[in-house]
């Protein structure tokens, strides 16, 4: 539901009651076109604030990391990678730092409390002041033509190519989003003009209907399959179509 409210209203707090902050937090977008707007899966701080600096690749599998990024290039939204994103980079993003002995310290001993509070072990947070923890962080660029990544990367590039080919992924106005979704068959479908994009986080295969006369351009799985006007999808897999 947070997802499919994002798509259509940019924001999921708008106005509405937040848990976390423990009061209504937030506007809606009021006549601004959607490329006023970023859309990413992650970035800096999602990953290098979590303790171990785990990217979206490390915490879910290849075909949720998939469907992550097939939203993020088909969104209306500007659509922001963070770096290795785009072919799961193996390295994680740990919270690094050169300070001074003193200020080091400090930071180092704020950061294991910090996430002692949310149930770590504070013994399992990397020092930001040592090397390793810096080493740890940078990216492998030779691991992009070896599977899986070089499959990952792969993905990208045909939803780039899609992204920048099709008019109707390019369409900033709002009102042209239409989003249904099934909470408790876990599918989701977005329409953009002639675009259609499904997906599902099911554990077993899904059937969604699509518009009559739609094509396969795109699909993560070899399994996806069609039989107009409904849409076979096999577990955390997403597909992209388009109807003339």
């Amino acid at each position: 539901a947070d997802i499919t409210k994002a798509l259509r209203d940019v924001f999921v707090l708008d106005g509405r009651y937040s848990p976390y902050r423990e009061r209504i937090h937030g506007r809606p977008v009021v006549n601004l076109p959607a490329s006023r707007f970023l859309g990413y899966a992650q970035n800096h701080d999602q990953v290098g604030n979590r303790a171990k600096g785990e990217r979206i690749s490390h915490l879910v599998s290849l075909g949720r990391a998939k469907i992550a990024a097939a939203l993020v290039l088909t969104a209306p939204f500007v659509p922001m990678l963070f770096q290795g994103e785009e072919w799961a980079a193996s390295a994680p993003f740990q919270y690094f730092t050169n300070h001074d002995e003193e200020l080091g310290k400090l930071v180092s001993e704020g950061r294991k409390k910090e996430f002692l509070a949310f149930g770590w072990n504070p013994d399992e947070v990397p020092d930001p002041q040592e090397a390793a923890t810096f080493k740890r962080s940078k990216l492998n660029w030779e691991e992009r033509g070896r599977p899986p990544h070089a499959e990952m990367l792969d993905w990208y590039k045909q939803l780039i190519a899609l992204r920048r080919s099709t008019p109707d992924l390019n369409d900033p106005d709002l009102n042209h989003v239409r989003v249904h979704y099934s909470e408790e068959q876990r599918w989701l479908v977005m329409e953009r003009g002639a675009i259609t994009v499904a997906l599902s986080l099911a554990e077993k295969p899904v059937q969604v209907e699509v518009r009559p006369g739609s094509k396969i351009v795109l699909a993560s799985s070899a399994e996806v399959q069609i039989a107009d006007p409904r849409l076979n999808l096999p577990p955390d897999s997403a597909a992209v179509l388009i109807s003339r």
